[in-house]
């Protein structure tokens, strides 16, 4: 007579449950579960944006340990990321587009040397040539006579203010 082995017992109750499961082990994961569920999915997804957003997130979870946490605790630390990479893009998208107007009203400025709110000839000149090294050549000889000019006039407007008046004061 031979004698069948038996399948091993194992003493730990939850070893059968859902989180345990072959079927849950072999699951398909989607977009709302790499996201939002507590526990990251085995498989990577099918899908270009959920792989990529599946890859961020095992990147993350092994750089800080995260599944050494208790679900609470990874649920506060995901809102707590999830809250910063919100504001990060309302920043981006509100705040951005002015930023980009600001810094190319600077560059013109210190690349032709006028000002946006300025209307003088010479801006005219400087905005209406052909081509970018002709921009660039009437910028940088604008910019020298403009500074030799400032540097003049910087002493007599010191010497006109005078040193111990009330407009010299801050």
């Amino acid at each position: 007579m031979v004698r069948q082995a038996q399948a091993p017992t194992v003493s730990d109750p939850g070893y059968y449950s859902a989180a345990m499961s072959y079927h849950e082990w072999k699951r398909e994961s989607t977009l709302s579960s790499v996201l939002f569920n507590p526990h990251l999915p085995y498989s990577k997804p099918r899908g270009a944006l959920a792989a990529f957003l599946w890859r961020r997130r095992v990147w993350l979870e092994v750089t800080f340990a995260l599944s050494m946490l208790e679900p609470w605790e990874k649920i506060l630390i995901m809102l707590v990321l999830y809250a910063t990479f919100i504001f990060l893009a309302i920043g981006a998208v509100l705040y951005l587009p002015h930023h980009i107007a600001f810094l190319q009203s600077r560059a013109a400025y210190y690349l032709f040397g006028v000002s946006p709110s300025a209307s003088s000839s010479l801006a005219a000149d400087a905005f209406s040539a052909d081509s970018f090294h002709d921009r660039l050549k009437n910028a940088a000889s604008w910019g020298l006579n403009a500074s030799l000019a400032n540097v003049n006039s910087l002493g007599s407007s010191i010497m006109a203010m005078g040193w111990g008046s009330s407009s010299s004061d801050l």
